[in-house]
């Protein structure tokens, strides 16, 4: 693997070298440390008595190695397999790579805290337009996440369309005396938020695509990044009536289900 091999190779050197290191240079360095490395761990099998072609190992670096993997990439993309695509990737300011979901480390006893948080609508769409109109003034988008410092870039809040919606009454509701969830979920967010919760109206979750609503943070975001209202999409089947609300907050630039959501609806 060639980054914890580099890795290694520069914590041996002192931030001078590092400074004057070129790519090339680099990848000649990890390979002498690699070789080393191989040598040493043969001599230990060879006195466990393990049993190999100890002359003739399989090694990723063999220049034979890397024209069969050319040969096997461009038999994919003869045959179609091979396109050019967006998607969001992790990055390591660290290591400055671009890390796989499975590189990701937590610091130890570290909690991630969920929100419930409601985003003002500001307008229905045509196909919800006579269910929410008696309410739209007073109405909150309510949706809960356990990534509450991707709010900042939200997008986009998606719905289930295949799932039932219902407008309900927050008892002594502040600031919205009305919110729109997942009406299975009604009666859990009535425990989650202390309060009673009336269905006063009920729709499809197709029928809110279209809606906009008003960033949560629209007055702390810069100039350039203001838009007058956010979209109501609609997701997946990976919004369900498990947990939260029914309803997705939507960052593309964080996680590969709101990206490829977002790449949909050109956000």
């Amino acid at each position: 693997h060639g980054l914890p091999i580099e890795l290694k190779v520069l914590q041996a050197m002192d931030a001078e070298a590092r400074a004057n290191l070129t790519p090339i240079k680099l990848r000649k360095k990890a390979k002498a440390f690699a070789m080393k490395t191989i040598d040493r761990q043969r001599a230990g099998f060879k006195r466990y008595g393990v049993w190999g072609d100890w002359e003739a190992p399989y090694m990723t670096l063999q220049p034979e190695y890397e024209a069969a993997q050319i040969a096997v990439f461009g038999q994919m993309y003869l045959k179609g397999y091979i396109y050019r695509g967006l998607k969001s990737v992790h990055w390591s300011p660290s290591s400055q790579t671009a890390l796989a979901e499975a590189e990701l480390e937590y610091p130890e006893g570290h909690t991630s805290p969920s929100i419930y948080a409601a985003f003002p609508m500001v307008a229905a769409s045509e196909a919800a337009q006579t269910t929410l109109a008696p309410y739209l003034d007073n109405l909150g988008v309510a949706i809960w996440t356990t990534t509450p410092w991707t709010i900042p870039a939200n997008l986009a809040v998606a719905v289930n369309g295949d799932l039932t919606y219902a407008v309900v009454a927050v008892a002594g509701g502040n600031p919205f005396p009305y919110l729109l969830i997942a009406k299975d979920l009604r009666d859990r967010l009535s425990q989650v938020l202390g309060t009673d919760l009336t269905v006063k109206a009920e729709l499809k979750g197709a029928d809110l695509e279209g809606c906009t609503y008003r960033h949560p943070l629209q007055d702390q975001l810069p100039t350039d990044k203001r838009g007058d209202t956010s979209p109501v999409i609609v997701g997946g089947a990976y919004i369900t009536t498990e947990s939260g609300t029914g309803r997705v907050h939507t960052a593309p630039g964080h996680g590969q289900e709101d990206f490829q959501v977002g790449q949909r609806y050109g956000l």
